[in-house]
């Protein structure tokens, strides 16, 4: 029963992730994204400067290419430079968003009870086709990239919920958990005592 309990409360709190998590390092900066449409959210930290991140990808007939761009509230970051560019197969730039150009809004995100700047929000169209967006700097930094609207979790994917969160708040430099994994542990802890007392008293 405790397992059942945990399993429903951690998949609901995935479900609200809505953003299937990618971490990407140093020499992982050329991706193939296998599903545009699959909602996921890629992480990756420039290191060095003058670095770049690209993802390729296939865009099918009648249907929106999804992005979000933003970069992690922490302080030295707040004028962190970069330029977004989606390319089609040609290489031809089809759009460029320069970070100095983009006003960022406040964005709380609930999984890993972080807040980042959102940059872009991009919601289009184009022809069928190979694309690649390609993230630049010359700065050392960090930036996440969401893809896709359509949520889909692996039964592996819930069941690691905890380690994601974790590696989600380190990256924004946060430490400890995340609020609604304290709420989450108690919830479970008071209904597995309120069963124990059930079955025994």
């Amino acid at each position: 029963m405790k397992k059942i309990l945990v399993f429903f409360l951690i998949s609901v709190s995935l479900i609200t992730l809505a953003h299937v998590p990618v971490f990407h390092y140093m020499n992982d900066n050329s991706i193939f994204i296998e599903d545009v449409y699959l909602s996921q959210i890629h992480y990756y930290e420039f290191k060095e400067a003058y670095n770049k991140i690209s993802f390729t990808f296939n865009l099918e007939e009648n249907k929106n290419l999804y992005i979000l761009l933003g970069v992690p509230k922490i302080d030295r970051l707040e004028n962190f430079g970069f330029i977004m560019s989606i390319e089609d197969s040609k290489g031809d730039i089809i759009e460029k968003f320069e970070s100095k150009n983009l006003e960022s809004e406040i964005m709380y995100e609930f999984f890993g009870d972080t807040y980042s700047w959102e940059y872009l929000r991009y919601d289009k169209s184009l022809q069928e086709g190979d694309y690649s967006v390609e993230i630049s700097t010359k700065e050392k930094g960090k930036v996440w990239i969401a893809f896709g609207k359509r949520e889909e979790f692996t039964t592996e994917q819930i069941f690691s919920l905890p380690k994601l969160i974790k590696v989600i708040r380190e990256f924004h430099e946060l430490e400890g958990r995340a609020t609604w994994e304290k709420y989450t542990l108690g919830i479970t802890i008071g209904l597995v005592s309120f069963l124990f007392a059930l079955k025994y008293f």
